[in-house]
This record gives structure tokens, C-alpha cells and sequence, in this order.
């Protein structure tokens, strides 16, 4: 298994372990959960009720008498990797043993299940049988929307108004618009987790090949032509043979994929943005203010016929219709490619191999080439890796919140914030995330860094993943979109500066392609397509969504190789309308009325 796909399997695993909505249409039961909250105090005195009076600090909250907060988790132990030491596990480890002493906070797992499929039939189970749901849990997809319709779900709207920590309701106001999946009626029904948003597309090009033929790195989409042609006639690596192409592009799953993508030759065509691989993306925005799904918008001939001609005169993969993103990145690390679009990370694997395959492949980061029409993006991922749902009867949102807003302040680091818990000034655990030797703070590279090893908090030096521990009830990690943007810079500018927060740590981690490339991001403004319909599945798109991905993927595969002209564009539209398309487009509208 690639490197990447290992670390696609531990963000998927810890991806899901959040997921949904919460929706009651009892409006009794919703004034009724934030009644029922159990108060907590800086210190364990009880009020003559037994509920402690309203904290004064809430770095210091500690529920008297404490709480059991239910949740259920997906930990598929073999791909996460070190998690845990030695004797420890998702139940009973350093993290839940902190909550009880610190927090008043009992954490109980109702299920703990290692399968997606396994998980969702767990949900499926407790709905039809009308037993009682975990308190704080994660849900997706079908068994999110069955939840909802059955009122089994809180609002949240009240309890984050009162308990939410002020950043994070910012950013919950910042990003409403990729929060469809959990509204309804108006009111939100899931709290979702975000990704940092920092894998947007970037262009890496082989920089020896480039000096190699004495040509500039392209700034506009000429200059991109001209480059891949020049890679893929004029022998680059100079070993006598017409055996080079100029980009490697993986097309099986359509111009929208996760690694090697062209949404930046999209991009630089047309303000739309598509994708053919899935039915939910992308629906963009006109100036009617509806929505239209941009593998069928006009423009998409642009692309199709910038591809057409790209593909018949060989500058790209002839075999880039059959490949993924892992198949189409061989050709790049095998020295055989000289332009792969993809996110920073690319600067390790599978860029890397190449390099290993050759000491002399340099792969550097460029800018996003600009349009004849001075268009310039890329396509925004989704921003959003899950929703936490809670049951519509819990009692305790309240202590939920308090264990949040801790991590949400970790995770901000803002100077002065009365959330930040000064016990996890330097890291969530000593001897878990990281060691101190004399006064330094240490997070990796135990052995290297002089620590003794029985400092080291695995005998093997390694160090563990302590995101496992610290999620328990909270559904998934969040991240703060984009917030690495000036930890990038800092250390773009000095490579030799000292972290001072979590995130710089991260970000200092990075090897120094990486780091090139997450500043070429940063760096270059471009805009970036938006997916504007981000409700659940329609109907139409459950029943058609399987047969109009494959209509649409084969058709701009038949246009690209030359198998049909550009104007069999139009009857492919009109099949895509007539198949269930043209529901689905009043459906989405439907929901954005509503939800927009």
C-alpha cells in the first residue's frame, strides 16, 4: 500500500468517526435538552440541588457530580497505527482517565466497531429497534438522514449560542454553506469537523528537465502547451529515446480526483467548475442564483477540447483513461513525466520516488498557469470531514461542550483565550505527545533528540498518533481551516525558527519540498470553484447517481481520445437531462432554496 493511501486510510478512519446530524421536530424535547444540562464549578461544591453553579472559568470546569457521556466509534486498530501505549485502549487510556479526574467526565462506548459498514448497521439496528442512541456519536449519509426524519436527533442551535466557544462559532458562520447535510428547517442538527483546507492544488514540474531544454517554468496556458510539448518531443532526460510525455494525469475517475487532478486547467478556462465522478460535485452557482451541475455547462467544451488536442498530439498519458491518481503517479516516479498537478503533500510521495528512481529528478512547486482570459483557480475541496450528532434526550451538552471548547482552544492557540486549558500549554499529555528535556519540549525523534529511552513514550522510539485519544465523545478532530497559513510563512522565511505552538510544530515537520509548495499555495490568490450543494443524496441522485457518472465520465473520455468530435458534447447533455439529470437539477435547486 502507497504511503499516501496508508495516511488516506488513517484520516478516512478518524474521518469517520464523526459524521451527523441531529434533528427532533419535538419542540418540547429541544427547550427540554438545554434545561436538563448539568452545570459545573470551578471547584466541586454542589449547589443544594446537587447541580454545581455556573463556572467562572471554564478552563477549571469540573462536573460534581461527575457525568457519563455515551458515545460509539469506528477504530480500525490496524490502520491507526500507535494510538495507545502498551495495556491501553480506546477505553481505558490516559485521556479518559484526565476527563474523569479533571472534568467530572465519564466517557462510556455504547459500540466500538472496526468496519464503516459494521458501524452503520450498528445505527441502522438501534433506529429500527427503537433502542436508545449513544449521547454524542457520529453518523453519515443514509443512516444521517433516517436519523433526522425520525426526530431522533438535537437541534443545536440554543446549546451552541450558549456553550460553543466564540471562535468556533465563527467559523460555523464563516462556513454555513458547506453545512447542508445537517440543517433543517433552519436550524442545525450536527457540528461538524473541519479539515485544515490546505490540500488546493499546486503545479509541480521537474525543474532539471526545465533547464535541461533551457525553458522557463509556464506562467500562462500557452506557456503550459508549449512546456508539454517541448517534455514530450525534445527528449528532456537526454537518453536518446522518445520515451517522455509531459503530464501525467490520471482521467478513470474524471477531471476531479484527489491527486493529479486538472481543475487548474478547468479553472483556467471557465469560472465552472467539474467533475464527472460523483453527482454531489460540482453544482455551481449562476447569476440566476440556481445551481447547475458544471460537467454540463457550456464551457466544459473549453477543457474537453484543450484535452482533445493535448491528448492527440501525445503530450499527455495516452493511457490516463485507465489510471487512478496511485497508477497515473508511477509514470511520474518511474522518470517518464514531467507535470503532475496535486496538493503539497506530493513533495514526499510520490514525488520523492522519482528522485529515488533518479537523484537527478527535481520536482519543484510552481504557481497555477493563468487563461487567455486572466482566469486562474483551482477547485475548493470539501471543507467539512463529518458532523457529531447528538440524542435528542441528552442530558449533558453542556460537559460535551466544555471537553470541545478545550480542544478548540488547543487547536487555536489564541493569546488570552479563557478556554485555553494551561495544562496543555505543551501538548495534551507528557509522555504521550511529547517529553521534556531540560525545559525543551520534544515531539518526534526521541533518540536524536538526546532523550533517554525510558523517557521515550514507546520503547521503539516511535511516537503516537494522540488524536485517537483525545476524540472519544467529540466525533472526530477538528482542524481550523487554513490556520497554518502563517506558521508556512514564518518558516518559509526562516527555516531555522522555533516552533512555539502545536501547529508550527506540524508545520516545521514538513520536509522542505512540502513547505515549498504549501507556500505556493498560500502565496499565489486564485479562486477557488465552490460545490454550492452540500445537502444529502436526493432521491433522483440515489437512484440515478451510479448510471449518470458513468455517462459522464465515458463521454468526456470518447471526446478526449477523439472517439466522437466536440460536438457530440451537446448529446451527451441532453442523455444526462433526460436520464434523471434534469430531476436531480430541480431537486439540488429545491434544496437550495430552502438552505442557501
Amino acid at each position: 500500500m502507497s504511503r499516501y493511501l496508508r495516511l488516506l486510510t488513517l484520516s478516512i478512519v478518524i474521518g469517520l468517526l464523526p459524521i451527523l446530524a441531529a434533528c427532533s421536530s419535538n419542540n418540547k424535547a429541544e427547550s427540554a435538552s438545554s434545561a436538563k444540562s448539568p452545570s459545573a464549578s470551578v471547584s466541586p461544591s454542589a449547589t443544594e440541588s446537587g447541580k454545581a453553579e455556573e463556572p467562572t472559568d471554564p478552563r477549571s470546569q469540573k462536573f460534581d457530580p461527575p457525568v457519563t457521556i455515551t458515545t460509539a466509534i469506528l477504530d480500525d486498530g490496524a490502520a491507526r497505527g500507535n494510538a495507545f501505549k502498551p495495556g491501553e485502549s480506546m477505553e481505558d487510556n490516559a485521556n479518559i482517565r484526565w476527563m474523569k479526574e479533571n472534568m467530572g467526565i465519564n466517557v462510556k462506548f455504547d459500540f466500538i466497531v472496526t468496519k464503516p459498514e459494521d458501524y452503520d448497521t450498528k445505527l441502522r439496528l438501534l433506529l429500527s429497534s427503537g433502542a436508545k442512541l449513544p449521547d454524542a456519536f457520529a453518523a453519515g449519509n443514509d443512516p444521517l438522514q433516517s436519523l433526522l426524519a425520525a426526530g431522533k436527533l438535537m437541534p443545536l442551535d440554543d446549546a451552541i449560542e450558549k456553550y460553543a466557544h466564540p471562535e468556533y462559532k465563527k467559523l460555523l458562520e464563516k462556513y454555513s454553506y458547506a453545512l447542508g447535510e445537517v440543517k433543517k428547517d433552519g436550524k442545525i442538527y450536527g457540528l461538524p469537523a473541519f479539515f485544515m483546507g490546505d490540500e488546493g492544488t499546486v503545479m509541480w514540474i521537474r525543474k532539471d528537465w526545465l533547464d535541461s531544454l533551457g525553458i522557463q517554468p509556464p506562467k500562462t496556458l500557452d506557456d503550459f502547451e508549449n512546456v508539454i510539448k517541448q517534455f514530450t518531443e525534445n527528449d528532456p532526460d537526454k537518453n536518446g529515446k522518445n520515451d517522455t510525455t509531459g503530464l501525467a494525469v490520471p482521467l478513470k475517475e474524471g477531471p476531479w480526483t484527489w491527486m493529479g487532478q486538472t481543475d487548474a486547467i478547468v479553472a483556467a478556462l471557465t469560472d465552472q467548475m467539474i467533475n464527472t465522478y460523483d453527482v454531489r460535485l460540482f453544482w455551481n452557482k449562476g447569476a440566476d442564483n440556481k445551481l447547475s451541475y458544471g460537467a454540463i455547462h457550456p464551457d466544459a467544451k473549453l477543457y474537453l477540447q484543450k484535452m482533445k488536442d493535448w491528448m492527440s498530439k501525445g503530450y499527455m498519458d495516452k493511457e490516463a483513461g485507465i489510471k487512478d491518481p496511485s497508477k497515473s503517479s508511477e509514470l511520474v516516479a518511474s522518470g517518464k513525466a514531467g507535470i503532475m498537478f496535486g496538493p503539497f503533500w506530493m513533495g514526499d510521495w510520490p514525488l520523492g520516488d522519482a528522485t529515488k528512481n533518479d537523484p537527478k529528478a527535481d520536482f519543484q512547486p510552481y504557481p497555477l498557469p493563468v487563461g487567455p482570459n486572466g482566469l486562474v483557480g483551482r477547485a475548493e475541496k470539501p471543507l467539512t470531514q463529518g458532523f457529531t450528532v447528538f440524542n435528542k434526550d441528552f442530558e449533558n451538552i453542556e460537559a460535551w461542550f466544555a471537553y470541545f471548547n478545550k480542544i478548540f482552544a488547543k487547536k487555536l492557540e489564541m493569546e488570552g483565550d479563557p478556554y485555553f486549558d494551561p495544562r496543555w500549554k505543551d501538548g495534551y499529555h507528557e509522555g504521550y505527545d511529547y517529553v521534556k528535556l531540560d525545559g525543551k519540549v520534544i515531539k518526534n525523534n526521541y533518540e536524536a533528540a538526546g532523550v533517554p529511552a525510558e523517557q521515550w513514550p514507546l520503547k521503539d522510539g516511535g511516537t503516537i498518533d494522540i488524536r485517537y485519544m483525545m476524540t472519544n465523545i467529540l466525533g472526530n478532530f477538528t482542524s481550523i481551516p487554513n490556520s497554518n497559513a502563517a506558521a508556512v510563512k514564518k518558516f518559509l522565511a526562516d527555516p531555522n525558527a522555533e516552533p512555539l505552538t502545536a501547529l508550527e510544530f506540524d508545520v516545521k515537520q514538513l520536509k522542505q519540498r512540502q513547505l515549498d509548495a504549501a507556500g505556493v499555495r498560500v502565496n499565489q490568490v486564485v479562486n477557488e470553484g465552490k460545490n454550492y450543494f452540500t445537502g444529502p443524496m436526493t432521491p433522483t441522485m440515489k437512484s440515478k447517481g451510479e448510471l449518470l457518472k458513468k455517462l459522464a465520465t465515458e463521454s468526456y473520455l470518447k471526446i478526449i481520445y477523439g472517439e466522437k468530435p466536440i460536438e457530440y458534447f451537446d448529446e451527451f447533455v441532453k442523455q444526462w437531462l433526460d436520464n434523471g439529470g434534469q430531476k436531480i437539477t430541480d431537486e439540488v435547486n429545491e434544496w437550495y432554496a430552502k438552505n442557501q
